[in-house]
């Protein structure tokens, strides 16, 4: 197996798309919002809806579309730690208040974002040619259930409480079909913001 190191430029292009990532979550998902959404709205049960059906996707289209503008591999990890970094920047800079739950913005947030970029990244690792769509699908189900499982061990204990073990089926579920659903949306996206930065850079 080949493993193409990142070039710096690429790197930057990946940071850019996950500190813009973090700056659209943080203001379209303000404090509480997410859990209204998922259990007062949509009356699902909890801990990890929000998790299972917006962080994680959300997360999947920013980890995928940056590994796929990069030829090199490593964009899956890269843009997610900057996503994970600049929201907890901003958070504590701002004084934003964010769902205590979620624990956003701390150091377990961080490592948990990064344990979802190294699921990802293990699948697209091979490189280049190995992106295909049935790839994307897979890495974008396997790294949202991998944040999902983390928040379920390591966050919500201490915060919401465990799962109840009748939820688990139900919220995995939703999950693996987000993360499926966006890794799809990635692969789908990818390619006419490769050809629009190609443009870009011809002229």
């Amino acid at each position: 197996m080949k493993f193409n190191v990142i070039r710096p430029k690429e790197a930057a292009t990946c940071s850019a798309i996950g500190v813009a990532g973090a700056l659209i979550f943080l203001f379209a998902f303000p404090k509480g919002s997410i859990s209204t959404l998922m259990h007062e709205v949509l009356g699902l049960p909890g801990p990890g809806a929000g998790i299972a059906l917006i962080l994680g996707p959300f997360l999947v289209l920013v980890a995928l579309i940056s590994s796929l503008l990069s030829r090199g591999n490593g964009g899956a990890v890269i843009a997610p730690l900057a996503f994970a970094l600049v929201y907890a920047l901003v958070v504590r800079l701002l004084g934003i208040p964010t769902n205590p739950k979620g624990a956003f913005g701390s150091a377990a947030f961080i490592a948990g974002i990064a344990a979802f970029g190294l699921a990802a990244e293990a699948v697209i690792v091979p490189g280049q040619a190995s992106k295909t769509v049935w790839r994307c699908l897979l890495a974008g189900a396997l790294a949202n259930a991998v944040l999902l499982v983390f928040y379920w061990i390591v966050v919500f204990p201490r915060t919401a409480g465990w799962i109840s073990w009748r939820d688990v089926p139900l919220l995995m579920g939703l999950g693996l079909a987000c993360g499926l659903a966006s890794g799809y949306i990635a692969w789908a996206a990818s390619k006419p913001l490769s050809r629009a930065l190609a443009l870009r850079e011809k002229e």
